[in-house]
């Protein structure tokens, strides 16, 4: 509803400019003879906007409600003024028209001030203390994690691995993170041990020590042809690189074999991996390196493109030709149909491309989607219900309680199946839902709590 009231209060803007058009709409609206059911009509719609706005028990702590309400109000207003008091309305109209452009500069600035306001800001309520880690009814937690920005279920359906995400820019300053298990049954976290080995699955040239840190983001796991399980990682720190592991199964857990990793050239900005069963791989690539915090806000309100998919083939980087798009984050190949997913973070949306074409082939409208996760016949995704204004303070707490919304979508069509909305939970800023069968385990990039939400 943000973005419909942006491109409404724009379009009135720049109408409002067009005098010839509103010359034209005054005479049909003076002549008409049927001036009650055109009050009627607006009444109406003004009936309708106060309903759609008190629809929600917190409705005046989101903006586009407020904005549906105070028009509601408006349009009754107008309803019922030109119903009893037209005759005072025509000759208002009349005086108006003869300071038409007076009046018209100072509306269409409000217009525009509007538009940009409720495209930048959503979410004007109080932020939840969530702080202690404790659980509600929505939500349950798991405590004493670090930003688990990545999840893959393992291989045995045992353990959940993820990626305690360090940070990017421009939001932060890049820091370390690590590596992290959940044991499904006891729902404990387990630190996994890295043995460093030959490089046989990267670039021959890029080296690592066993005292070098990690900063991990987007991470994939595969059977490879060979039949051994192959963990991807797009990682930020301390330079910027693709790390592969040979994931190898122990008694109690999971060991983490490094096999090799690419150095990522500085052109680009890597967010999340998908790998092939051959060894190779795509990679998304965000937007360029030096992206200022000024940038990406602009970036974000206006949706231009900023980066594209990547193919790391052969020991080179190719860009995948029509893949462009506003901040691709969160990628998902179904190697068997030769489909990758992509969601434009700040596009909002998520697009089904054909890598045998090329091509984009279905784009569906999800506010900021972050990692997708191939479960079958679905894709599970989540989303922030926010605008970029709305962090906030958020920058400053382990854990923040914005509103969020987990999406359950057919792989084929994109289609809804099923939408959880979270609002006022001990939960936020949530990155992936992986589903394990009547669960759904969130991460996030900025939580010190996985969550799981039970679903039907």
């Amino acid at each position: 509803m943000n973005y419909f009231y942006f491109f409404f209060f724009i379009s009135l803007g720049i109408l409002v400019w067009i005098k010839p058009f509103a010359e034209f709409l005054k005479n049909r609206i003076i002549s008409s003879n049927n001036i009650n059911i055109i009050a009627g009509i607006t009444l109406f719609i003004g009936l309708i906007c106060i309903y759609v706005a008190l629809t929600d028990e917190y409705w005046f702590e989101r903006v586009w409600r407020i904005v549906t309400f105070i028009l509601g109000i408006i349009l009754i207003i107008r309803g019922i003024a030109a119903m009893f008091f037209f005759n005072q309305i025509k000759k208002a109209i009349s005086f108006v028209f003869q300071h038409y452009f007076k009046f018209m500069s100072t509306i269409s600035v409000i217009f525009f001030i509007l538009a940009f306001f409720v495209i930048s800001s959503d979410y004007v309520g109080p932020q939840k203390d969530i702080s202690d880690c404790s659980s509600d009814n929505k939500v349950k937690l798991i405590c004493d994690f670090k930003n688990p920005e990545d999840i893959v279920i393992m291989p045995d359906k045992k353990f959940l691995f993820m990626s305690e995400f360090g940070g990017i820019s421009p939001y932060e300053k890049q820091k370390s993170g690590y590596f992290a298990l959940l044991d499904l049954e006891t729902k404990t976290k387990i630190i996994p041990n890295i043995i460093i080995e030959e490089n046989i699955w990267g670039d021959p040239i890029c080296t690592r020590t066993i005292n070098k840190k990690y900063g991990p983001h987007g991470i994939d796991m595969i059977k490879r042809n060979d039949g051994r399980y192959q963990l991807g990682v797009i990682n930020h720190y301390p330079n910027e690189s693709i790390e592969m592991f040979e994931m190898i199964k122990k008694e109690n857990s999971w060991e983490m074999v490094w096999r090799g990793c690419i150095d990522v050239p500085h052109e680009f900005y890597f967010n999340d991996i998908s790998l092939r069963k051959n060894g190779s791989l795509y990679a998304s690539h965000m937007y360029h390196r030096d992206i200022t915090l000024t940038e990406w806000l602009f970036v974000s309100l206006i949706k231009s493109n900023t980066g594209f998919l990547v193919e790391w083939i052969e020991n080179k980087f190719k860009k995948i030709d029509g893949s462009d798009g506003s901040g691709p984050n969160g990628i998902a190949l179904d190697e068997g149909s030769n489909i990758i997913y992509i969601n434009y973070n700040q596009g909002d949306s998520i697009t089904k491309f054909d890598l045998s074409l090329n091509k984009k082939l279905i784009k569906k409208f999800i506010e900021a989607p972050d990692n997708p996760y191939i479960d079958g016949n679905d894709i599970w995704i989540t989303s922030l219900d926010f605008q970029p204004n709305d962090f906030g303070e958020c920058e400053f707490k382990k854990s923040c309680s914005l509103p969020f919304s987990i999406y359950q979508l057919d792989k084929d069509n994109l289609k809804i199946k099923n939408e959880y909305s979270f609002s006022k939970t001990v939960f936020g800023l949530p990155t992936v839902a992986v589903p394990i069968e009547n669960e759904v385990f969130l991460g996030s990039f900025h939580s010190d709590r996985l969550g799981i939400i039970e679903i039907n």
